[in-house]
């Protein structure tokens, strides 16, 4: 076989090799499967990345009103646990997050998957302080720990949830 032939072949198996891995990705992981439910997101929200659970729908309300995060709602809030992820604090827009429904659970560790932007390196963005969140509606399992992983499988915010989680 030719130089260029065993080149082109070779490139061929690692970009299928590659595609394979993308096509099972993070969501390839070990655990029951679980449902998160995103409801709202901000650019303004609080300033360190992490994750705060909220007990109630109720919660959620006494909590927007104390903190002043423009966050908005569309329709009233279902009874359950709720958690704000932020991404915590950049210095200039283009940077968000979304939060996929599908998400694991291992034991008492509550794995959820979010897709992470950041402007390209060199591209033109705002030039303002962004801290970007989304509130998401937790299932009704029992953990004790919330691990955020990102696009890439890297696993951005761990945190132990206070208090007893149902």
């Amino acid at each position: 076989m030719s130089d260029m032939r065993k080149t082109g072949t070779v490139a061929a198996v690692i970009a299928a090799a590659g595609l394979t891995g993308c096509g099972i990705g993070v969501w390839f992981v070990r655990g029951e499967a679980a449902e998160v439910i995103e409801v709202a997101r901000a650019q303004l929200c609080g300033s360190e990345a992490g994750v705060r659970v909220l007990d109630s729908a109720e919660s959620v309300s006494e909590w927007l009103q104390s903190s002043g995060i423009p966050l908005r709602l569309d329709d009233p809030l279902d009874p359950g646990r709720y958690a704000l992820i932020e991404m915590g604090q950049r210095s200039t827009g283009g940077h968000g997050l979304a939060v996929s429904r599908e998400a694991r659970q291992s034991g008492v560790v509550l794995k959820i998957y979010a897709t992470f932007f950041s402007p390209a390196p060199g591209a033109m963005a705002t030039q303002m302080i962004t801290s970007p969140c989304a509130l998401v509606r937790l299932p009704d399992t029992e953990f004790s720990v919330i691990e955020i992983y990102d696009q890439s499988g890297v696993r951005r915010i761990s945190s132990a949830v206070s208090g007893e989680a149902r």
